[in-house]
């Protein structure tokens, strides 16, 4: 229902009530928040691999931050879709407890090495900013 209720007319996209209750100012991305994580927690309670939850978890708050940008957020809730992801999970993992997990390590892999890299960015930009010397009148 978050992510999916109904299809746009004269389109294929479907929306749901995600984007529309983040259109009301703060208080729309919480409750997105708190269902979203309640998800999550039903799948930690289910006993979801600790790699899947955690993906789980990245999805939801990338939703959460992103979404409450004033009207970006609103369209990045429109095509992020992250409740619809975290519900495949639970069920991929719910239905094959054996399922594979190489995905879920690889992505999060991928999102560390991300991470690192924009942390690296930030600091020697800084670091060059700090170095500039500039000349006193």
């Amino acid at each position: 229902m978050l992510d999916d209720l109904v299809v746009v007319p004269g389109t294929n996209i479907r929306i749901g009530l995600d984007p529309l209750i983040g259109l009301i100012p703060v208080a729309g991305d919480a409750v997105s928040g708190v269902v979203g994580f309640w998800l999550i927690a039903e799948a930690a309670r289910f006993g979801l691999p600790r790699v899947v939850l955690t993906r789980m978890v990245l999805n939801s708050l990338v939703d959460l931050v992103l979404g409450a940008v004033p009207l970006v957020g609103d369209l990045f809730d429109v095509v992020s879709r992250s409740n619809t992801r975290n519900l495949a999970l639970f069920r991929r993992h719910a239905l094959d407890p054996g399922a594979s997990t190489r995905n879920d390590r690889m992505i999060l892999i991928g999102l560390v090495a991300i991470v690192v890299g924009l942390i690296w960015l930030v600091v020697s930009a800084v670091g060059w900013l700090l170095s500039i010397e500039i000349q006193a009148p």
